[in-house]
């Protein structure tokens, strides 16, 4: 867990405060990080710069994929891995930058993705006449005026899955134009498995050659990452003054609900401390986790905080499908 001060904090806006800008770390971020380096030269102490790898015959740059279901937390990671870097600097309004962070919409075709794009690098001027290939071009043109040397594109799955409008050729296409042109940028691209499939389907796989794969995993139980979730949120709980108890399992009962996923694990689980800080609460009781957790999922049956004994719940659960 990252604490940025050691201020203990008091009032109850203090305290969610706290909570809010906790980031409970599993180990991933480091080992994405060393991927994202790869992607880039380094400088005489072997540290990176913000210059991205050529190869040095044809000029082109590398690629990175990251996958991971949905809540598995690549979002976040992604932008606390921008806010940590030392090169990496998020493009702006201002065309200040040399990282663009591009969010795909779930109906964008790849023409209007570059459009978005070219708008982002501060270019309105688009002819709706255009062919998605040219403005992709324009786009890559723009990456030399304006500085990107960094593209960062995520739910880019959104541009590859089947759907009205959509053309996965040409889409897959401009994400290897982007690491082949003139104005090639260092590529990061971020989405469900299912994006691996859809790069794979290019018949030559030279796009998938191109791109290193790094894969979010689960939070399973027994694991390190398990055992750095338990402590996060203990330790968390303990800053607000919420006692929480070992034989409630809290833990296990919050990654089993989300099953495993680490985005979700860790929004349900501040959640249910934000819920006892809210209610002056002294310690934790699974009723309480409980009814969070119905807020959230809404009215089911049985849920992993019913305050019978874990073990008991877990089996129960298991017996009507519920699984991790």
């Amino acid at each position: 867990m990252t604490d940025t001060t050691s201020i203990t904090p008091v009032t109850i806006p203090e305290k969610l405060k706290w909570l809010d800008d906790r980031y409970w770390r599993f180990g991933q971020d480091e080992m994405m990080s060393d991927f994202v380096e790869d992607l880039f030269d380094v400088d005489e102490q072997g540290q990176m710069t913000g210059e991205p790898r050529r190869d040095p015959l044809t000029g082109e740059t590398k690629g990175l994929m990251v996958l991971g279901g949905s809540g598995s937390g690549k979002t976040a990671m992604l932008q606390r891995m921008l806010r940590k870097s030392p090169v990496l600097t998020k493009f702006k309004d201002d065309l200040t930058g040399n990282t663009l962070v591009v969010t795909v919409p779930p109906d964008a075709t790849i023409k209007k993705l570059g459009e978005i794009i070219l708008a982002k690098t501060g270019y309105n001027k688009v002819d709706p006449r255009s062919r998605a290939a040219d403005l992709w071009e324009m786009a890559r043109h723009r990456f030399s005026i304006v500085g990107i040397k960094t593209v960062i594109i995520d739910e880019s799955h959104h541009m590859l899955l089947p759907g009205p409008g959509k053309d996965t050729r040409t889409a897959i296409q401009s994400l290897k134009h982007l690491m082949q042109s003139e104005n090639s940028a260092a590529l990061v691209i971020a989405g469900v498995p299912a994006l691996r499939d859809a790069i794979m389907s290019e018949p030559s796989g030279e796009t998938f050659r191109r791109c290193r794969v790094y894969e979010l995993s689960k939070i399973r139980t027994g694991s390190n990452a398990a055992r750095l979730f338990a402590m996060n949120f203990t330790m968390s709980a303990e800053k607000l003054g919420v006692k929480v108890h070992a034989e409630d399992a809290f833990v296990e009962r919050i990654l089993f609900a989300e099953h495993g996923q680490v985005g979700r694990s860790i929004a349900l689980g501040k959640e249910i401390l934000r819920d006892a800080v809210i209610r002056n609460r002294e310690e934790l009781a699974p009723e309480h986790a409980e009814r969070v957790f119905r807020k959230i999922k809404g009215d089911i049956e049985m849920t992993p905080f019913h305050p019978s004994g874990w073990e008991a719940v877990k089996r129960e659960l298991e017996s009507i499908g519920w699984s991790q």
